[in-house]
């Protein structure tokens, strides 16, 4: 059966919602009950923006033994070596690193520059670090050739799994379905790497457009407790998990029952409770 990756970035991406700052100890309650319910990545923070994220990320990475610990990077070597840093007491950790490959209309030297950024960052990433995911920011309104490339100059590079974003929410489910789809056929060396996607909910379209995902290759899903996320926020990870069981050829291992319990940590710290309640059919 295949495994759905469940990469949860509660405490990154939902600090880009305004207003919502997570204190260490409440990181700690938040990523042991994730660990417990048997959440594969957690991405704690981005150890570069501030003294606090990068100790947040180094002491959840020497209490979590289970879950892969992640943390955010740019495309510089000062965010890279932050990340490395901070999860290097970590059982599993990764580095996730990003490119905006939105460059339209832009010339050919500049489209060359980021090319060799991605394969100067996403190198320095694996030689600290044997799991390096690499995002594909805003992939979902990129130019179609330099997308290609893009992603394969970062698995050529050492990447471990290429992300791609639908960064502003604003991709149709069959728009979606079109980008997927031509990155299985086109890229060569696709099947090197798990393909991750991270769907925001600006068009209410984010846990739609991830599991449709699974129809193309795709195996690892971002998603946050109760949607938290930037704007209109991520794909909700009880809805996921309440698609993915049910699903025939798909391996999905989660403790269900330790969803809503999580969700209520989650609101009771953030203020913000959750849109929607799923119903989950299978209790593992």
């Amino acid at each position: 059966m295949n495994k759905i990756i469940i990469f949860d970035t509660t405490m990154r991406d939902g600090e880009l919602k305004p207003g919502i700052k997570f204190s260490l100890h409440e990181k700690i309650s938040i990523s042991q009950l994730l660990e417990e319910m048997g959440v594969d990545v957690i991405e704690v923070g981005y150890p570069a923006n501030s003294p606090s994220n990068f100790e947040q990320v180094l002491q959840i990475s020497k209490i979590i033994t289970n879950s892969t610990i992640c943390g955010l990077a740019g495309a510089n070597k000062e965010e890279i070596i932050a990340v490395a840093q901070a999860i290097k007491p970590a059982k599993r950790g990764r580095i996730h690193t990003y490119n905006n490959v939105n460059l339209r209309n832009k010339e050919k030297l500049r489209l060359e520059q980021e090319l060799e950024s991605i394969k100067d960052n996403v190198s320095l990433a694996r030689q600290h670090c044997g799991e390096v995911e690499w995002s594909a920011f805003d992939a979902s309104r990129s130019e179609p050739d330099f997308l290609c490339k893009a992603i394969e100059t970062a698995i050529n590079s050492g990447a471990t799994t290429v992300n791609i974003p639908d960064s502003l929410g604003l991709a149709s489910s069959e728009e979606f379905s079109q980008l997927l789809q031509m990155i299985f056929n086109r890229i060569p060396n696709i099947n090197k790497v798990v393909v991750s996607v991270h769907c925001h909910n600006d068009l209410g379209k984010a846990v739609q457009n991830s599991m449709i995902s699974l129809n193309y290759g795709v195996r690892q899903i971002e998603c946050a407790i109760n949607g938290l996320g930037a704007r209109k926020g991520n794909a909700d990870l009880e809805a996921i998990v309440g698609e993915a069981v049910n699903l025939e050829d798909y391996q999905i291992d989660i403790k269900t029952s330790l969803i809503s319990k999580t969700s209520n940590l989650v609101a009771e710290i953030t203020g913000i409770k959750p849109a929607n309640s799923y119903q989950l059919s299978i209790d593992n």
